[in-house]
């Protein structure tokens, strides 16, 4: 069970608020995790490199999009032994849903661009 998902969706009422640059960076995510499947840890270290090529161009995604997904329950971190976050872990099950209830609306990554993540492709291009 997801704790932080449940803590968020088991007041009176579940609203679930995501800005088009949160939707953005959680379809790139999922998208990233389709074809290189999550980010799995060796002695404390990322093996699958966050800036690998793909179809989601993931090396545009910035850390303080991560932390509003985090919050939310929908990514999460690995955690050392001394209970702090050590390397991006991926979508949460929750995570992975909620991209898919995106997706059924008909949401994309394409489709949820904003002008900033434009900018960063453009620039990251150059």
């Amino acid at each position: 069970m997801n704790h932080t998902f449940a803590e968020a969706t088991t007041g009176v009422a579940f609203v679930l608020t995501l800005s088009k640059r949160l939707c953005n960076t959680l379809l790139r995510l999922r998208e990233h995790e389709k074809q290189f499947g999550k980010p799995e840890r060796e002695f404390g270290r990322t093996v699958k490199e966050a800036t690998a090529p793909g179809p989601a161009q993931i090396s545009i995604v910035q850390t303080d999009t991560l932390n509003p997904l985090k919050r939310r329950g929908l990514v999460s971190w690995y955690i050392d032994s001394t209970g702090r976050p050590n390397g991006f872990q991926g979508l949460t099950k929750a995570g992975e849903l909620v991209a898919d209830m995106l997706g059924e609306a008909g949401m994309s990554v394409e489709n949820t661009n904003t002008l900033s993540v434009l900018a960063r492709i453009e620039r990251n291009a150059a």
